[in-house]
């Protein structure tokens, strides 16, 4: 695969539910874009299906309360947002975007990697969050293409981003 210099710009987030993986790309989203007129663009992925998922969607707008984020809630074809060339995005998050786009639009692992890749392209930084270290044994055929999913979609970003953090007791890991 060759590799697009266009995405040098992506900071790929992985680690466990409950991790620190989006408290922390929201400080690393303010950090890269101190500038008050920059532009910080919360781009939220979760269709809510469950009151779980409503708490967790309601204790992430209150995490990033005062930080300046522009939120857009899109669900699938994220490559189409209207974003600065000196925006930062935070993706909120990929497993989301890959359930929205298998479940609901009938799309693929490549083309969650080709919109993330074309938006990094669109934009200053992407900050791209996703869940890691899950496993597809025991699952049903489709759950577990989904796991396998997620997991292609964790080593296609993370070979052309330029900084890979894991997150591991609520520490962010160095990884590239």
């Amino acid at each position: 695969m060759e590799i697009n210099k266009a995405c040098s710009n992506i900071t790929l987030i992985i680690g466990e539910n409950s991790s620190g993986k989006s408290l922390f790309a929201e400080n690393l989203t303010v950090e890269l874009s101190p500038e008050s007129n920059a532009s910080r663009i919360y781009l939220a992925t979760m269709v809510p299906q469950t009151k779980e998922n409503d708490l967790r969607i309601e204790k992430h707008r209150i995490q990033r309360q005062n930080k300046g984020f522009v939120t857009i809630e899109k669900d699938w074809n994220i490559d189409r947002i209207e974003v600065s060339k000196d925006s930062v995005v935070l993706l909120e998050d990929i497993s989301n975007l890959l359930a929205n786009g298998i479940f609901i639009h009938h799309q693929t692992v490549s083309d969650a990697f080709a919109q993330i890749t074309a938006l990094a392209a669109k934009c200053r930084h992407l900050i791209a969050v996703n869940i890691a270290g899950l496993c597809a044994d025991g699952y049903d055929e489709e759950t577990a293409s989904y796991i396998n999913g997620i997991n292609a979609l964790n080593d296609r970003i993370g070979a052309v981003a330029d900084t890979v953090y894991r997150m591991q007791n609520g520490k962010a890991i160095l990884q590239k």
